[in-house]
């Protein structure tokens, strides 16, 4: 064997007779160690505490932006038992407001339930036409000759509604006279309401005496300015002038605005043909009827020759109605009279 080896398996030899001997010495007592352990087990029990996260649960109901008064209505409220840190930061919209908050939207109703408060207070639409009732009757005593016999009723009527008006006038003779000589007039008139006064489309007539009867009609065009008008089946096509007004429409514009003291001069119609007719509206008289003595103000057709006419008196403490109408014959005769027995007007 070579000198160095010797040499370190010398050294190797006296290094573990040395580590032997030193371990061989030594003795570690378990009951220092197990007291030297026992405080780090009670700092692990009892860490410092945390800093509170209070604060920031706060910053998160407070922060947001309020939600619109639906929403927040539409929200249940937390039950006191559930802290407001318990709310998740992910949904804000959960979140349950301040009671400052509650307090404010309770006592502010939602501004869709304001828009809608003044449809229940609106004042109500006014009539079709101011001051005159939306339909109404006037039952009328029917006198026949100079000598005013009488002979039966007239009942007419009127109705206005979205524009449009419909009048018509039924007279029917009663007793003796409907036994042995029966009358009836029937007339009716349909069209528009045109700043505040009616534009006839549409005019029936039918007159019966007896075994005679007669029916004529009258159409107007306005767009076309075109009159179609005569005796049925035979109609005659003429020009449409302005104004023009046929028996019934007549009446009815002369309630719906008073004529001022005068003449008047319009185209007329009862059905059969077109005339320029005028009118002397005089000064009011007071006249005696079924309802009392009342004033009322004539309205009298000039006669023409050929011609028949009517007269009507125009009652101011009655919306301006007529309560009486007188007719005449071609040759200027009284042949009949409409005297006022009853008015019955409403707005449904």
């Amino acid at each position: 064997m070579r000198p160095s080896s010797q040499r370190l398996l010398a050294a190797a030899a006296l290094s573990m007779a040395a580590h032997a001997a030193l371990l061989g010495g030594m003795t570690v007592p378990e009951r220092e160690a197990a007291t030297q352990l026992q405080p780090l087990s009670a700092r692990l029990e009892a860490p410092p505490p945390p800093a509170p996260q209070a604060k920031p649960a706060v910053r998160r109901t407070v922060a947001p932006r309020p939600q619109p008064p639906q929403q927040i209505a539409a929200l249940p409220r937390p039950t006191p038992a559930e802290p407001v840190i318990s709310i998740p930061a992910a949904e804000p919209v959960a979140a349950a407001p301040a009671p400052e908050a509650e307090t404010a939207a309770a006592a502010e109703p939602p501004a869709v339930v304001a828009s809608t408060a003044p449809t229940m207070f609106r004042d109500p639409e006014p009539p079709p036409l101011p001051g005159f009732p939306r339909k109404g009757r006037i039952t009328y005593l029917l006198t026949m000759g100079v000598d005013q016999t009488p002979v039966g009723r007239t009942v007419q009527s009127w109705e206005f509604e979205d524009g449009r008006y419909t009048a018509g006038s039924d007279s029917e003779s009663t007793g003796l006279i409907e036994l042995f000589r029966p009358h009836r007039y029937r007339y009716l008139s349909q069209g528009s309401i045109i700043a505040n006064r009616l534009r006839p489309e549409r005019f029936l007539a039918s007159v019966k005496r007896g075994s005679r009867s007669e029916e004529a009609q009258a159409l107007f065009d306005w767009e076309g300015n075109s009159l179609r008008l005569g005796r049925l089946p035979q109609l005659n096509t003429l020009a449409l002038p302005a104004g023009s007004q046929d028996l019934i429409s007549f009446m009815y514009n002369m309630a719906l605005t008073p004529p001022a003291p005068g003449r008047i001069t319009l185209p007329f119609t009862r059905g059969s043909r077109l005339d320029t007719v005028s009118f002397d509206v005089l000064p009011a008289e007071p006249i005696d009827t079924p309802l009392g003595r009342l004033l009322a103000v004539p309205v009298v057709q000039l006669r023409k020759a050929g011609q028949e006419s009517i007269a009507l008196w125009l009652a101011s403490d009655y919306r301006n109605l007529p309560v009486r109408i007188r007719f005449f014959n071609r040759e200027g005769e009284l042949t009949g009279e409409q005297l006022v027995s009853e008015i019955q007007v409403g707005n449904p």
